[in-house]
């Protein structure tokens, strides 16, 4: 499944990249009009923390993204580090003392706070009472006449807010905007909207039902938000992309509850909203589907497999060797390329590498069995020293466990 962000730079008066504003595309061909605001903000979250490399997307600069009124005020911006994320509010925001609020706390969190389209209203108390919150305010250059640009500007001598000319178009509103005291710039005269695409893995919907429903609960069950995790390959590699991306390599993952608790519940909330607004409507692909399959089937019998034996390595490690081991297919990338973007322990990388340890030889088995290779089967068996009614009972039991979870998202 390919998903798709733009991205439009901002320049400084200098001439150097600020920024870059990300914004929804459904293709690689198309604008975000006619577009649900939450839905769009939501899917340009996602693909650009999670599915792209953010750093190579925006030039290790910062990003741009417009905010809806919802995400504001449930701390959605809190999931992003605000070293990289630049919270813009669309201007259908209107500035209500919750909302000034909410800038208020993201503000103190070190977030810059941008007002996009922003217009001046000396008779409405609220547009004057934000601007304390605010870093950079973003004028439509062409749709805002040069009075009321020159009105707007002198609030450089009452607040520390800094200024931006959008939609410059041509060389002679660039030299204007200039003139005027601008101290960013975006437009066409610079460069038009470049749409990036890059493969994602779809998710079952009805997992994100379940999980909504038990976070809801005073006390969630951890193990049961694990299980429904390890079924839905697309949300455990977010999940462990997101550590990630947060703690910078710190911890090493052995199991998806480890995962759920180094996050946090809240955090973990937050980010299932996210999550299920961006992929409610989204389709799957047969291919696709049939490899996210496969690749339960083989987490499984690797986890049953190791229970059964009781063999070296916690069970919730070889479920995750397996369960990964086909995202390479998935996503198109190299194998060497996507374990550098999960926190997995080391021996889980290893396997997935084909490098041999007692996880690998699991794996290997699993696949000999798909492949159907009798003699790389037996010689497995006798490699590991597993009978082979236990290995014939553990991928009967794991195709068993992964078609319950596929009958249900189609029930």
């Amino acid at each position: 499944m390919e998903t798709f962000v733009a991205r439009q730079p901002i320049y400084d008066i200098e001439h150097k990249i600020y920024g870059y504003e990300l914004l929804f595309r459904k293709s690689i061909d198309s604008h975000s009009a006619g577009s649900n605001d939450d839905l769009a903000t939501a899917d340009v979250l996602v693909n650009s923390f999670l599915n792209f490399d953010l750093g190579e997307l925006t030039n290790h600069t910062f990003c741009f993204i417009n905010f809806t009124e919802n995400l504001l005020l449930n701390g959605t911006p809190e999931n992003f580090p605000p070293s990289k994320l630049v919270i813009e509010i669309l201007e259908t925001v209107y500035p209500t003392e919750e909302i000034i609020s909410a800038c208020q706390k993201y503000k103190a969190l070190g977030y810059k706070i941008v007002l996009d389209d922003y217009q001046l209203n000396i008779q409405d108390k609220n547009s004057l009472k934000i601007l304390p919150f605010v870093d950079l305010i973003k004028v439509d250059f062409r749709t805002t006449g040069k009075e009321m640009r020159k009105q707007m500007l002198k609030l450089k001598n009452f607040f520390s807010i800094q200024f931006l000319a959008e939609k410059v178009e041509t060389k002679e509103e660039y030299l204007e905007a200039c003139a005027e005291g601008f101290d960013y710039f975006q437009g066409y005269f610079f460069q038009k909207p470049v749409v990036l695409s890059q493969k994602d893995i779809p998710t079952f919907f009805h997992n994100y039902m379940l999980l909504i429903e038990e976070t809801r609960k005073p006390e969630p069950n951890i193990d049961y938000l694990s299980k429904i995790i390890e079924s839905d390959l697309s949300f455990s590699f977010k999940l462990l992309k997101l550590i990630n991306n947060h703690y910078r390599r710190n911890f090493k993952i052995e199991s998806i509850k480890q995962a759920i608790m180094i996050l946090g519940l809240k955090e973990f909330r937050r980010w299932l909203y996210i999550l299920s607004i961006r992929d409610a409507s989204r389709q799957q692909d047969p291919i696709i589907e049939n490899l996210i399959q496969n690749s339960l089937v083989r987490g499984k019998f690797c986890e049953t497999l190791a229970k059964k034996m009781k063999i070296q390595g916690e069970p919730a490690s070889y479920f995750l060797t397996g369960m990964f081991s086909l995202i390479d297919e998935i996503l198109q990338t190299p194998m060497t390329t996507l374990v550098k973007t999960l926190p997995l322990k080391d021996d889980i990388i290893d396997a997935l590498l084909g490098k041999e340890n007692q996880f690998q030889l699991v794996l290997a088995l699993i696949i000999a069995i798909e492949q159907t290779n009798w003699d790389q089967i037996w010689q497995l068996a006798e490699k590991i020293n597993v009978a082979y009614d236990t290995i014939t009972e553990s991928y009967l039991e794991a195709i068993k466990w992964s078609n319950q979870f596929f009958s249900e998202e189609g029930a």
